[in-house]
């Protein structure tokens, strides 16, 4: 009798959740089927999805996993998280102490740090960039289509990009959109948000639009202003310095065997991608004494020799798919 009770309770539990968390659109996953293939290695194991989302590939992963395999999602997104205990609810709530997913509310930097799983996780996967919801979010700022407050972030805490428009300096503001922007007018730029600041606030993605447009000529404006957003968001997000910050420390964390999958959608994030991976697949030489030389064997194996990329099919399916490039290293 009391365990109909506690299963009655439960199933109340799921109605109650289904009731007042409010639902969001997300996009596809990019790799959906291709990315879990590479990813699951053993269905008994536990793997990290670090870019939650809506979550289409924990959803496939939790597909492949056994009752006895566990899968800890990362999102800094509260909605994503949100959103996520629906989409989950019956895991979670009927699945107690032994639900096979946890959702947590951080960073994926989290992933290298979490106590009870450290040596024995069998995989990582990272789908990185901006979510379409949150692109479309009329509060969020990521996009200059939108006129929507100045912020960019992909969490709640932190410096918006409204705070550091007006704290960098031309030299530092011109550095982001070169680095993270690779845009051709980054001082022009630089020197006009410096210039306009100084008479009122820039609010305003609008505002941000409007100091571009000033600067940029007609038939390069689309192309300078993605740049520039996306710059402002990376350097907003620390979103390079958090990738390479997890690719290596997550390989510690790995049980030999264990798989990194990623998936990048331009060429800076792939970059640091490639550039780990060798580093950590090579024969590392390391002198430990003045006539002693150490070799030290490589703690990646690479899957992928060259990244994979979409399929037409894919592209017509999923238009956010076509920058995507995906690579997969595994632990030896």
């Amino acid at each position: 009798m009391k365990k109909k009770k506690n299963r009655s309770n439960k199933y109340n539990q799921l109605k109650k959740i289904k009731a007042e968390i409010t639902h969001y659109d997300y996009h596809n996953a990019v790799f959906m089927q291709q990315a879990v293939d590479y990813l699951i290695t053993d269905i008994n194991g536990i793997y990290i999805d670090g870019t939650l989302g809506g979550g289409s590939h924990s959803a496939e992963i939790l597909q492949r996993l056994s009752d006895k395999g566990k899968l800890y999602a990362f999102d800094k997104d509260i909605e994503a998280i949100e959103y996520c205990k629906v989409k989950f609810a019956e895991e979670l709530v009927l699945g107690g102490e032994q639900t096979r997913i946890v959702l947590r509310n951080e960073s994926y930097t989290g992933a290298c740090s979490i106590k009870e799983i450290g040596g024995k996780t069998k995989g990582l996967l990272l789908d990185l960039g901006v979510s379409s919801r949150q692109i479309d979010s009329n509060t969020r700022g990521f996009s200059y289509r939108l006129n929507t407050s100045l912020d960019m972030r992909f969490g709640s805490s932190g410096q918006t990009a409204e705070a550091l428009v007006h704290a960098a300096t031309e030299s530092e503001l011109a550095k982001i959109f070169r680095l993270y922007g690779e845009e051709p007018f980054a001082q022009a730029i630089a020197r006009r948000i410096v210039q306009v600041r100084r008479a009122h606030f820039l609010k305003t993605t609008s505002d941000l639009r409007e100091i571009v447009e000033s600067i940029v000529p007609q038939h390069l404006l689309i192309k300078s202003l993605s740049r520039i957003f996306q710059a402002l968001r990376i350097a907003v997000n620390d979103e390079l310095g958090e990738l390479e910050k997890t690719l290596t420390g997550i390989i510690d964390v790995l049980q030999s065997g264990g798989r990194i999958v990623i998936i990048a959608y331009h060429s800076l994030e792939d970059r640091i991608v490639k550039n780990i991976f060798k580093e950590n697949s090579s024969i590392i030489k390391e002198q430990i004494t003045n006539n002693q030389i150490a070799n030290f064997m490589p703690k990646l194996k690479i899957i992928t020799k060259k990244p994979i990329i979409p399929s037409d099919e894919e592209m017509q399916l999923n238009p956010r798919s076509r920058s995507a490039k995906m690579r997969v290293a595994e632990k030896y």
